[in-house]
Order: structure tokens, then sequence, then C-alpha cells
């Protein structure tokens, strides 16, 4: 009895050990077919070389069964000519009247359908890989993958090729055209022979959830580019096409509204635009990126926010120029789970960026100036050599911007921007098989100040530098990496002067012994470093550990982003993950992140602790909860360059639920409240409702709300020699009732994989209200005196209120103007997007912005969304014109 039921126990692990991709010792190969006769890209695979040759079988699934056969069989073969490779594969499915299959524009991997994937690791790098797929519609899509990882990838890579796909009784096929032109690889080898490539095919059932490799990835092994199979055979291979060109031309007109029309701006604008971007293959697998008056027309506009903060918002670079290949250029973090937030050491919006300066005074009567600094054209080198270095170059340069201004009847022009130069460099030598790296980075700033106005404002020049490392051992399993680095800003004393006063710097603090204001300062410098040890793969458990630190003088912002320094951090993670199914969930994963930070002083000022849970159901529902708790402490923000207070109590509970993403309907729905370190308590409800109801169309509606109060809302600080507790100065605060509410709607119609419709509409409203104007009390503490109640008197003038601080009239009195507000806005733009052949497009666009700015809270916020849409409103409607030259 004992033997037979140890058999039956053991066969099946036996089974999956031998089938597991971690038990197979040599990843597979297959060999590419040199092209006699040509193939015509219609998904038919009638062409000889599709019915000769061994074909690529043997998938296994990563999800949902991890090591186990694929459940549908799948037969890829790859061939070359002169120009381009071809894949060609057959998709056998045993329920084709199931085959998902909805209709998208270019990069739609988030629409319910099956897809199929081929990547190259064209470099042989066993790091980066170039991924095409296509779904049973003949959807493209095409990612560049970093770093060796699942995770790591650019889905705003766009590469210029083609694809045809069809459904038949016996599944689904595709044929795939993608010139040679679009990879990077060297055909010189000291074999005699063009070294054989890195490959792996991928696909997608959807009905079932699964996701099957023909070189195994299971999910609880570390790697992803490092397990691709060979691709060999291509001997024949030549160097690919060296030059490419894409020129644009554009036409547009503007109207504005009323309030906004001057004698510089007229209702009614027309104007146009030439420039194109050009690439130059180099040798070594290098390209040469240049772009002269790059236009972003069709860009989506920002989302309309309200910052009480004394932080700068974060946006996401949307501009195609700079978001392909940005993972060429990051620096500054290190393999970790768990950081606390440093700085970004590339923000790419800062070039092109709103002109800094506003003309201002009280004989100013009209004005016109540009939204954004022109740039007048930029450079990108950037590759990866056979040697094992990965360059990223790009420098761009903006114009010198001026402003049309119209004071006491004269017509000036004023400098509100320097003509300015940005230089970004990143280098990285792989060694071990990709298994360690060095690498350095330059980012530099240089600025044309001869105006006396602008460079009272703008720094000159302004540096970072730095170099990192990372060694990873056990099937990179485990890593240890770091980073050290940098930076110098120089400029005017009144722009070090801002720089030492920043809120996330505070150099004048009164009670901070280890900072020193001076206001001749002429430069400012400082250095941020981190090192990490991590544990990135397994089956069960992560973990990684990470220690950082930003001294009070790095500054990264002219051409990064930066909203903290002088702090030390020590973080911590540790994650639980059960990747593969079983009987009540397809899977699940648990996390505990613990952050403790210290000043360089030594005060704490930041303990948090998150716990953060996911499931995915058997019925493809997922929940997710998030948890977190900070003790108090010690805040060096609070005052806004004043003294010490304390942190209060923050909590943070949300809780997630998204239905199946594979019904017609999809509701996502979230809901989060959390108190702050500003005694903000805080409730927002979010939804998602994701309609598909024909398989060209697509129509999400979101609606969010979010209410709360702040009990201590910063609002300005009065130099007082009597207030000598907070050394000389009140620090004013007040509480805040704000409601904010959005909208966000978008309607896809895809009429082909080449011809597309989106429309995006994003109203908006926020309404605050200002009470119990008070005083900071007590450093080190969270205390506070209400004008009126506790401290002092407080009388309503016009425009806002008057306060007498200590009722005696002994301290000076001080007028705080009215800060209650409402502000709506529209966003909104429609784009017919026609790529009438590959790398070359039609669009057709119309934008709007709509804002209205109150002083009054108004809080039915709803009603405002509504009334958004009456506000008058600036419209732009634009042609582009651009055609892909190359072959």
């Amino acid at each position: 009895m004992i033997m037979p039921r140890l058999v039956s126990w053991l066969a099946p692990r036996v089974w999956v050990l031998l089938l597991s991709p971690t038990a197979l010792l040599a990843q597979p190969s297959l060999g590419a077919q040199w092209l006699s006769t040509p193939i015509t890209l219609d998904g038919k695979l009638d062409e000889p070389v599709w019915r000769g040759g061994v074909p690529s079988t043997g998938f296994v699934q990563r999800q949902p069964r991890n090591g186990a056969p694929a459940s549908q069989r799948s037969e890829v073969r790859v061939a070359y000519d002169a120009n381009a490779l071809y894949v060609g594969v057959r998709n056998f499915d045993t329920a084709p009247d199931s085959i998902a299959q909805q209709l998208g524009r270019r990069d739609a991997d988030d629409i319910y359908s099956d897809w199929f994937y081929v990547g190259f690791d064209s470099y042989g790098d066993k790091r980066t890989a170039f991924v095409f797929g296509v779904n049973p519609r003949g959807v493209l899509s095409d990612s560049y993958i970093t770093n060796d990882s699942f995770d790591d990838y650019d889905p705003t890579w766009d590469a210029v090729w083609n694809v045809a796909a069809r459904i038949d009784s016996a599944g689904w096929t595709a044929e795939f055209r993608i010139p040679l032109s679009q990879l990077r690889y060297d055909v010189a080898s000291s074999l005699g022979a063009v070294r054989p490539w890195g490959l792996n095919f991928s696909r997608v059932i959807a009905r079932h959830g699964e996701e099957a490799f023909w070189a195994p990835t299971p999910a609880d092994a570390p790697g992803f580019v490092s397990r691709f199979g060979t691709l060999t055979g291509l001997d024949s291979l030549r160097a690919p096409s060296r030059t490419e060109f894409i020129p644009y031309l554009r036409t547009q007109v503007e109207s504005q509204p009323a309030a906004a029309r001057n004698r510089f701006v007229p209702g009614e604008r027309l104007a146009g635009a030439v420039g194109g971007d050009a690439r130059i293959k180099l040798p070594q697998s290098l390209t040469l990126t240049a772009t002269m008056n790059p236009d972003f027309g069709q860009v989506e506009a920002d989302p309309a926010v309200v910052n009480l903060t004394a932080f700068e918002v974060f946006f996401q670079e949307r501009r195609p120029f700079f978001l392909e290949n940005a993972d060429g250029f990051s620096f500054g973090t290190t393999r970790t789970l768990n950081d606390n937030d440093p700085p970004r050491f590339f923000y790419s919006r800062r070039i092109g960026r709103a002109p800094q300066r506003r003309p201002t005074g009280d004989d100013l009567e009209a004005t016109r100036i540009a939204t954004q600094t022109p740039i007048l054209g930029a450079l990108k080198l950037s590759g990866t050599t056979p040697g094992g270095w990965q360059v990223g170059v790009l420098n761009a340069v903006t114009a010198h911007e001026h402003a049309d201004v119209l004071r006491a009847g004269r017509e000036v022009q004023e400098p509100v921007e320097p003509r300015a130069n940005y230089h970004v460099s990143r280098v990285r030598r792989l060694l071990r098989g990709g298994n360690t790296g060095v690498g350095g980075f330059l980012a530099d700033t240089r600025r044309d100040l001869s105006d006396t106005v602008l460079a009272s404002r703008l720094a000159r020049t302004a540096t970072v530098a730095g170099i990192d490392w990372e060694h990873a051992w056990k099937n990179r399993t485990y890593a240890i990496s770091g980073v050290v680095s940098g930076s110098t800003v120089r400029g005017s004393n009144t722009v070090m002067q801002r720089l030492q006063m920043a809120n996330y710097r505070s150099f004048q603090r009164p009670d901070a012994a280890h900072l020193s204001y001076d206001p001749t300062r002429t430069a400012l410098s400082g250095h941020f470093a981190a090192l990490s040890f991590a544990k990135l793969a397994g089956q069960r458990v992560l973990g990684s550990i990470t220690y950082e630190e930003t001294s009070p003088g790095f500054e990264s912002n002219d051409l990064g982003f930066q909203t903290r320094s002088d702090v030390r951090s020590l973080s911590t993670a540790i994650r639980f993950r059960n990747p593969f199914q079983n009987r009540w969930s397809r899977e699940w994963g648990a996390a505990m992140f613990q952050t403790g930070s210290l000043n360089f002083a030594g005060d704490r000022v930041e303990t948090r602790t998150s716990l953060i849970a996911n499931v995915t159901l058997l019925n493809f529902w997922e929940l997710d909860y998030r948890l977190s708790y900070s003790p108090e402490t010690l805040n060096d923000r609070l005052l806004r360059g004043g003294p010490l207070a304390l942190r209060p109590t923050e909590r943070l509970h949300s809780l997630t639920l998204s239905t199946d993403g594979r019904k017609t309907l999809i509701f996502t729905a979230e809901g989060l409240r959390t108190t702050d370190v500003s005694g903000r308590d805080v409730h927002r409800a979010t939804a998602q409702l994701d309609w598909r109801p024909l398989p060209q169309a697509r129509i999400r509606v979101g609606p969010s709300f979010e209410g709360g109060i702040t009990t201590a809302q910063y609002v300005q600080a009065i130099v007082d020699p009597l207030a000598t507790a907070t050394f000389g100065r009140r620090y004013v605060f007040a509480d805040v009732r704000q409601r904010e509410a959005r909208l966000d709607t978008r309607v896809d119609w895809t009429f082909s994989p080449w011809l597309s419709l989106q429309l995006f509409l994003q109203p908006f409203a926020s309404a605050g209200e200002f009470s119990r104007f008070k005083e900071f009390t007590t450093p080190r503490a969270f205390a506070f005196a209400e004008y009126g109640v506790k401290a002092g008197d407080v009388t309503p003038v016009a425009g806002g209120l008057r306060v007498d601080p200590d009722g005696s009239g002994r301290s000076p009195a001080f007028f705080i103007p009215a800060q209650d507000f409402t502000v709506r806005a529209l966003r909104g733009n429609a784009v017919l997007r026609w790529e009438y052949t590959p790398g070359s497009s039609l669009f057709f666009v119309w934008s709007q912005q709509r804002e209205q700015a109150l002083d009054a809270a108004n809080f039915g916020v709803a009603n405002q969304v509504g009334r958004a849409f009456a506000d008058p409103g600036r419209h732009v409607f634009l042609i582009k014109y651009s055609r892909w030259i190359g072959r």
C-alpha cells in the first residue's frame, strides 16, 4: 500500500521537475532559413519557406501552470533576406471561435485578446531585447526590454515593421516582416560567422489567462532575456540600412477665448511648421538620432491639478522623441524592492519647458508668452557595442524666448527664457555575461544669461555626475548595487539664495546647526549615494535592504526632478509570492516595506511601515489591499524654512477591486482613506467602467471624488521680533476643507490596425475653504493658537483678514489675503491617426483647454464639473503629415 501511494505522489512532481524550466539544462535553438523566393505578407503561410524546415514547438507555460506544456500547439519558423527578418507562426486552437480578437490601436496590450510575440536579443548581451507582437486581428505591439527583466520594458519604442494575421478553422496565423534597419547588431565576428542571436517566442491565450514561452521562462526564476534560446544560421546576414528620415509638415488653426485676446493675441491664428527626424546607424550597433524643430501637437495635455504644497508636481513625459530609449538614460536607482523617493537624475520635461519668467508690474497692459520653449534641435546617440558598452548620449538646444509686452502704451519684448544647452551622457560596461555592470552618468545644463533679468532667476551652469555598479550571482537571484554622485550649480547670489531656501533644502532653518545659509554664495554642491542588497528572484521569498543619502546641498532640478534633500534613509522589503495556480487563486502575494529616515543632524524625520497584499482569483477578479502606518516623528519641512515641528501619526488604507478582464464590461473601484503630515484627513473614491461593446470599440469612464480636511495648511510667514518662541517669525496656518472631482472619459474606435480615432475628455473641479487661521507656537510640537480664540484678534476686511497677533498692538498687524477658491478645468482632444504606410502617418487633431478660477469655495464640485463644458476655451485644429524614408 505504501509503495503505490508513494509512486502516485511522486509521479506528477517528477513530471513537473523534468519539464520545469528550472530543470532544463539547455535552452532551445532554431536555425533561420535564407529566403530564395519573395514572401507576400498576407498571413496565409503558403510560401515554400513556411512549408519546409523544422519548426520550433514545445512551448512551456509561465502562467497559470508554471512549467506545464502549453494547452495549444504553436509552430514557428524564421527566415531572412538581404533586407528583413521574417517570422511565420501557426497557432493551432481547438476552439477557433473562442479566440479573443479585440481591435485596438498600436501597442494596445491591455485589450482583451490573444497575442503572439517574438523577441530578438540581437546584441547578444543577454540583457536587452527587441520584442514584436501581433494579435489575431493584426494589431501591432513592439517594445524594448532592458536589464534582463520581464518588468523592465519600454512600450513607447516604435519600430517600422509590418505583420499580417488571419483566423481560420485550425486557429490563427501570422507573418512578420521586420526590416533589419530596425534592429541593432554587428555582422563582424572573430569566429568568421555572425554571432548567434538570442531568440524567444511567447503566446498569450486570453480566455485561459495563459502565457507560454518557447524558451522556458518560469515565473519563479530570475532573468528574462538571459533565458532566451538561440537563433542560428545568420551567416548571410548583411549590415543594416544606415539611414532613415522622417520629415513632417504641420498646419494648425488656434482659437482663443475673448478674455485671452489682446493686441498680441488674436481671436484666431493660422500657423505652420516644418521639421523632422533622422536616424543614422553607426558601426557597432549604435544609432544616431537627430531632430530639428520637433513637433508634439498630437501629444495629450497634462491633467489639471490644484497644488497646495511647496513641492513641484511631477508630470509624465509624453513626447515620442524623449520616450524612445528613455531607459538608456536611467541612473540613480539600485536593484531594490523598496527605496525612499531618490532624486531623478534625468527628467526630460525640463527640455522645452514653459518659460520660467512671466512679465509682471502695475503698468502691464497686455502680453503674449509661449506655452513651451521651442526646441531648436537635438541629437541622441544610443546602442550597445559588441564589447559590452551600453551608450546613451543626448544633446538638445532650446531657443532664447521673448514675450511681447505692452507697458504704458509702449510695445516691448522682454526675455522670459534664455538659450540653453542640455546634455546627458550615460555609459555602462557589462561584464561576466551581463551579471556585472559598471557605469557613469553626466547631466549638464548651460544657459546664456547675458540678460541680467534672467541671470537673477536661473542658474548659469548645473552639472550632475556619478558612477553606479551592480554585481549579480546565482543566476541573477542575488544582486548588490550602488550609486555615488555629486552636483554643482553656479549662478548669481540671488539664484543661490532661492536654492538654499527651497523647501526641500531650507538652509535658513533657525534651529539647524548643521546648515549654513550664505546670501553671498554663488555656487552650491552636494552628493547623493545609495547601496542595495537584494534577492530578486526565487520561488517564494524576495527581499532587499537599501541605504540612501541625499546631502543638503545636492541639486538636480535643472535637468532632473528632486523634492527632498538633507536625508538619510534605510529601507527594507520582504515579499512573499505564490505565482502558481491553486484551488482558490491564480496567483497571490504579500509584501512588507519599512523605511526610516534621519536628516543630517540626526533628527528622525520619517518612520513608515507598509503592508501590501494582492490576489487574482480563479474567476480572474483581482483584489489589492494596502496598509501604511507612520508613528510620530519630527518634521523639518512643515514650516517651510522654520524650526522643527512634530509630524503627526499617519495612516493609510486602500482597497482596489477589479472584475474579470475577459468580459465585455469591466469594473474597477478603489477606496482610500489617509491622514498625512499636515493633519489632513482624506477620503478618496475612484471607479472605472471599461466597456467593449464591439471588437473595434472601447469606452472607458472613470469618475473620482476626493474630500478632506487639512488642519495645518501653511499660509505665510511674518517677521516679528517679539515671536521669540519661533525665532522671530510667526508661521501662519489654516484649516482647509477641500473637495475635488474629475471624470476621465476615453473613447477608442479602431477601424483597422492602421486607422484609429481616440477621444479624451477630462472635466475637473476643485474647491477649498480656509478657516480657523492660527499660528504655530511650539518648536518640535504640532501646536497652534487660533487667532481670535487663543491668540490675538482677527478682523474681516476687504479682500481678506487683518490680524493683530498678540491683541495688544505691540506686534505689527498683518494682512491675510482671501484664500478660498474654486477651480474648474476641461482638457480634451480628438486624434484621428492613419498610418498609411509603415512608419508614415497622417494626424487630424482637435484639442481644447478650458479653465475658470473663482475667489470663493463652491463645494458642489459635481455641478462645477458639468459647468466646465460651458466655460470659454482655447481650441487648436491641427493636421500633421509625416513620411518615413528608409528600407
